[in-house]
């Protein structure tokens, strides 16, 4: 069921799998995993998923996780240990071990996963989502391969003007590459009907339908002068 089985460590990996997913050469999720696939989810799990294709914006896998932290250019997630009910947290003693948010802390899961996401908007709308489950251990230790690694996907080339640009080592991140490209949508958009407007100012004035100002009559001035002698002008 997973799209692949690896790494993700920088956008330009992820980019590589949305791409291949594109061209047919790996497959994109296109519906909710059902509970006997989310209890196969393991270290090395990748998914892509797009909004529309899937009918699902939100990604479910039926486990507990921590609040989202920013790493890089990912927002990643560590396995709570549900077993264990949340405690509140003491100033007399901390663990290495425990997560703290609200005054409340919550018990990582021994040798947990983490799941990290990536989520993109392309030049055609669409909204394309990347999620990756590892473990420490194997990253530490070279045990997943990374897509920019792997002899069937390492020669793709990423196509320009069809996905945000983004530094291929690390900088902004998924979550902000979607923002950026709608700012930048909207900021095209502003500039188009600026434009719009004065081209149609332009005509108008062209076609002489600009109001002008008429010569004032003579008694119209000397009212106008009597005015301003009323007020000290």
């Amino acid at each position: 069921m997973e799209t692949f089985i690896g790494h993700i460590k920088t956008p330009q990996d992820a980019l590589i799998i949305f791409e291949a997913c594109r061209r047919g050469m790996l497959h994109r999720v296109k519906r909710r995993l059902s509970t006997k696939e989310r209890m196969n989810i393991q270290s090395g799990s990748i998914f892509a998923f797009d909004e529309g294709e899937a009918g699902m914006r939100r990604w479910t896998d039926g486990r507990t996780w921590s609040p989202s932290r920013v790493l890089g250019s990912f927002l990643t997630y560590r396995e709570l240990d549900t077993k264990r009910r949340p405690r509140r947290h003491s100033t007399h003693s901390s663990s290495s071990s425990s997560s703290q948010d609200g005054g409340i802390a919550c018990s990582y899961k021994a040798n947990g996963l983490i799941k990290q996401s990536f989520s993109i908007c392309t030049a055609s709308n669409q909204k394309m989502h990347l999620i990756s489950y590892y473990s420490k251990a194997d990253v530490i230790h070279g045990h997943l391969t990374l897509p920019s690694m792997d002899p069937n996907l390492n020669k793709i080339v990423i196509p320009k003007g069809f996905y945000p640009e983004l530094n291929p080592l690390d900088t902004s991140g998924g979550h902000s590459a979607t923002l950026h490209l709608m700012m930048k949508a909207s900021i095209d958009k502003q500039q188009q009907q600026q434009q719009q407007q004065q081209q149609q100012h332009q005509q108008q004035y062209t076609n002489g339908s600009i109001w002008k100002p008429y010569p004032l009559q003579a008694e119209d001035a000397r009212q106008l002068e009597a005015l301003k002698t009323q007020l000290r002008i």
